[in-house]
This record gives structure tokens, C-alpha cells and sequence, in this order.
């Protein structure tokens, strides 16, 4: 497996807190926020030769604002105005993405997840220092660690209509984590760039972290279903979808344990353009 625009696509997720699972259908219909959100900022890895995408703004919801479903994370409908000025306070080091936080209380979230700003608001008026700091904010910024063990968990995705990416779950560990007979993987290459001072260690944990292979199909790799089409649904639905069922399966919220979840789908059909992208 390797990482192409016809391939497979990945999210790395590090999320600055976890929150309990409660089994809901999410939304279904418009709602008025009750709770700040958390600032994320959504980094696209460009395809080779292709032009450099731009940061991708969504804000974490609170679960009462979701449905009673924790890690879902929502487009920030806005001008392009307000869009830059969050942007630059962001690359300014005014806010920590990931950490800081968006008062959007009384602002309507409508049945597509995207949180509607009043255009004549200012940006710099709405956003926070975050209270509770977590310090995972700048391992964000830096999509790894530079030292010590990292944690690392694979989800290969099945969406609604069986479209899935062809490689075994054995296949996908092995060239993801270096478990079977393939020497060049990710793990293989964070460990040689930052000259063996990381350790990344795959494994299926319990939500203390004890190694816990109920849902293991490989190692490192778990598998989940999910009730929509990759065909036709926003990156954010879908990333939504993956991360419900993956907490409802594992019975904790994420990242839990894990300094990093990597989501697998059989390749990208709506809003393209990128290999990768991170939070």
C-alpha cells in the first residue's frame, strides 16, 4: 500500500482530550450550540506536483452539541475574510490549533455539521485561550513527536456500498508498521529520521493503554464499517463517521491512548486533490 492520490486516504488524528462515548445517531437536525468548540486546523499533504492546498478550518464540537457523540469535528461556514483572519492568528502563534477554542454558544449548527458564523462577527472576538491546556497542541503542529515511544493505531474503512482498499489487514500492518517482510514502511522511516529516538510501537490498547487484542484483525489494525458512501459524502462526514464507530467498537473516546489514529479509505471521491492531510 502506498500513499497516492488513487490509493488510500489518511487522517492522523492527536486530539487534545478525550470524552466519553455515548451511543447516539448524531445530528439530524439543525441545533444552536451550547458549548465553545476546539479550533482544529486541517493540514493537506499536496500530491507531487500539485499546487499546495490551503489550511482547512473546522472547530471540535462539544458532545452535547453533537448528538451525545464525542470527537465530531465541524466545517466552519464563514466569509473568507473571517476565514483569514483565524488562519492568521493561527500561523501568527496567537492560537494553538487543537487546543484553543471557538465561542460559537448560540450559533446554529445545521443537519450538515457546519457551524454558521454571522458574517459581520469578528474572528479574534470569538476565539479563546483554551482553560485546560493539554500540550498536545505543538506535537500537532509538528504531526510527530522528535523523541520516545509514539503509539499508533490503523483503521482500515469499509464504507456503506463495500468500498474498502484491497490490501489484507496483514498487508497494511506490514507496510505500515514493518510487521511482516516489508523493511520500508512508516514505521521503518520514523525511526531512521529521528535516528532511532522514536519508538513506534502499533498495537490495539485498552483505554489505560494495556495491549488489548479484542478487535485486532492484524497487528496494529482494526477494522470498521461505516453507514455511508465514500462516493458522495464531505471529507468531514466521512472522518465523522469513521470516528463514531471506531470509539463506539473500542468503548473510549479518541485518541484514548494512542498518540496518533490513522484512518484508511479505498481512496478519495469528493473535495480531492491532496495524499494525506493531519490535524
Amino acid at each position: 500500500m502506498r500513499l497516492t492520490s488513487s490509493t488510500a486516504l489518511w487522517a492522523l488524528f492527536a486530539s487534545a482530550a478525550t470524552a466519553p462515548v455515548i451511543n447516539a445517531k448524531g445530528l439530524r437536525r439543525k441545533l444552536i450550540a451550547k458549548n465553545d468548540c476546539k479550533i482544529m486546523a486541517i493540514e493537506p499533504l499536496a500530491l507531487e506536483d500539485g499546487e499546495e492546498p490551503d489550511m482547512i478550518l473546522e472547530c471540535e464540537l462539544n458532545a452535547e452539541d453533537a448528538g451525545g457523540v464525542s470527537g465530531i469535528s465541524a466545517p466552519i461556514q464563514a466569509t473568507a475574510a473571517q476565514l483569514k483572519e483565524l488562519k492568521d492568528m493561527i500561523k501568527a502563534g496567537e492560537l494553538d490549533a487543537g487546543e484553543d477554542v471557538l465561542d460559537i454558544e448560540g450559533d446554529e449548527i445545521d443537519e450538515n455539521y457546519q457551524i454558521k458564523i454571522e458574517p459581520t462577527v469578528s474572528m479574534q472576538a470569538k476565539a479563546a485561550k483554551s482553560k485546560t491546556k493539554t500540550g498536545k497542541a505543538d506535537k500537532r503542529r509538528r504531526l510527530v513527536s522528535t523523541s520516545g515511544d509514539l503509539k499508533m493505531l490503523l483503521v482500515k474503512v469499509t464504507d456503506s456500498g463495500g468500498l474498502t482498499y484491497p490490501d489484507t489487514p496483514a498487508t497494511m500492518s506490514d507496510e505500515v508498521f514493518g510487521t511482516g517482510v516489508d523493511p520500508i514502511n512508516l514505521k521503518s522511516g520514523l525511526e531512521e529520521c529521528s535516528f532511532n529516538q522514536i519508538n513506534v510501537l502499533p498495537k490495539a490498547l485498552t483505554s489505560g493503554g494495556e495491549p488489548d487484542d479484542t478487535h485486532e484483525v492484524a497487528t496494529g489494525v482494526i477494522e470498521v464499517t461505516i453507514d455511508i458512501s465514500l462516493t458522495n459524502q464531505s471529507n468531514s462526514a466521512i472522518r465523522n463517521a469513521v470516528t463514531t464507530k471506531v470509539q463506539n467498537l473500542l468503548g473510549y473516546g479518541l485518541p484514548g491512548p494512542y498518540d496518533y489514529v490513522l484512518y484508511s479509505l479505498e481512496k478519495c471521491y469528493v473535495d480531492c486533490g491532496w495524499a494525506a492531510y493531519a490535524y
